[in-house]
């Protein structure tokens, strides 16, 4: 089987893709589209978010952030009328003019912040409010409503049918991976049933989505920049509701359950996550605050930063900038996934914890990621990524992939191995893959 430029599922044996034909680039794009993140116009619309409209409510910050220049502006030119005649009439020295222009410009150095202060007091006194208004609704809740404890031997059993959408490759069973790992067969387990994602009020992304996950099993998941994949990631975590179907830990659903329950069982390291203008080690404090300094060099070793710790003045106790400013963007991103790695939580959502990296430390990266589910601490990992070389190391594969302007859904799932000799779009983005490389 293979892809279509729209991402339809097409038989076995059809010709494979090719750069060119006939002297020209064809319009098929889905294998290039796998390995290097970008869409084709024929894969689908964009998936943009329009711009917020200016409403009322950005007036006084816009008049506030040019108020402090219009001023100051105004200050020199009245300078100038004032002083180019005095000059002119030889009852004032030319330096003295140059004096009188930059006093303003000196002056208003120390009130060039007040506007963007005053700005920034408005919003934090708005954020303080919600966070105030959270507190009281959580104290006024009371003690939170019990949450099942998963569900019987026979609802188990029940879960290990799947529904697989239809022309898709699935692996059977639980298989363990390349390395003879199982998922452990204690410890929270996340599962979706023919979910949809999306965000409130705007369209369906990708729906029809089925997933387990467990300590010990790790799922890869790939495909086109912008078709869900950082959406589906919030919705496991609970941070977005399910368009349809379910998400549901042990037995209960994720949207609506108590957030204290489900983020000791489940983590994600989202590419937005904040860094705070801290020590390293506090950063990594933040999922867990009994973090000593042999347990941090270790997890930042494991994400794969040891030189850069080594050349850090303090190490550790090294002070970063307000959201990683004085970093640069991989080092951020390793630093999150050291911080998801600190969590007690046994259940790992990354998504793309190799952008900013080079091929090759990219791909050792995640098959180290993939692999942290085995020894005594097995833990359950779905990793976003649009790279495939690193992906053996993954019990299954998820394709996601668009067709026409509908919703993405899984255009293929299965083991490395199998995907790279069934598929065609899989086996010739992997090939374009490793030949860059």
């Amino acid at each position: 089987m293979s892809f279509d430029g729209d991402g339809v599922v097409v038989p076995a044996g059809a010709d494979a893709p090719s750069a060119a034909r006939g002297g020209r680039r064809q319009p098929w794009r889905r294998g290039a589209d796998l390995a290097s993140g970008t869409c084709s116009p024929r894969c689908g619309p964009p998936r943009t978010t329009s711009p917020a409209p200016r409403t009322p409510r950005h007036r006084p910050a816009a008049f506030a952030a040019g108020l402090d220049t219009l001023a100051m502006g105004v200050a020199v030119l009245g300078s100038l009328a004032l002083g180019i005649p005095a000059t002119v009439a030889g009852s004032m020295e030319a330096v003295e003019l140059a004096v009188i222009v930059l006093t303003p410009l000196a002056a208003f150095e120390g009130t060039a912040m007040l506007g963007p202060a005053a700005v920034q007091l408005v919003r934090s006194s708005g954020s303080a409010v919600r966070i105030m208004e959270l507190l009281d609704r959580a104290g006024a809740a009371g003690e939170p409503a019990a949450v099942p404890a998963g569900p019987g031997p026979a609802a188990r059993a029940a879960t290990t049918s799947v529904r697989t959408p239809p022309g898709t490759v699935r692996a059977e069973g639980r298989r363990p991976t390349a390395e003879g790992r199982c998922p452990a067969a204690d410890g929270p387990r996340l599962t979706a049933r023919d979910l949809a994602v999306g965000w409130p009020g705007g369209p369906v992304v990708a729906q029809g989505i089925d997933l387990d996950l467990a300590p010990g099993r790790a799922v890869a998941v790939v495909g086109p920049s912008g078709i869900g994949k950082t959406t589906l990631l919030l919705t496991l975590a609970g941070l977005l509701p399910p368009r349809a179907g379910t998400v549901e830990l042990d037995g209960a659903p994720v949207w609506g359950t108590d957030r204290g329950r489900v983020s000791s069982d489940v983590v994600l390291t989202a590419e937005d996550a904040h860094i705070f203008g801290t020590t390293v080690l506090e950063n990594l404090r933040v999922a867990r605050g009994d973090v000593t300094e042999t347990e941090g060099a270790d997890l930042v070793r494991r994400a794969g930063l040891d030189d850069w710790l080594a050349a850090l003045p303090d190490g550790l106790g090294t002070m970063l900038g307000p959201d990683a400013a004085t970093v640069s963007g991989g080092e951020r991103r390793r630093l999150l996934l050291a911080r998801a790695l600190a969590s007690r939580a046994r259940l790992l959502l990354l998504d793309e914890p190799g952008e900013h990296l080079d091929p090759a430390t990219a791909d050792r990266l995640l098959g180290d990621l993939l692999r942290v589910g085995a020894g005594d601490a097995a833990r359950g990992v779905v990793l976003v990524t649009h790279r495939l070389s690193p992906l053996a190391a993954a019990e299954e594969v998820m394709v996601l992939g668009g067709a026409g302007d509908g919703p993405a859904t899984v255009l293929a799932r299965g083991t490395h191995e199998r995907l790279r000799a069934e598929v065609a779009a899989y086996r010739w983005a992997l090939e374009q893959e490793e030949h860059r490389a």
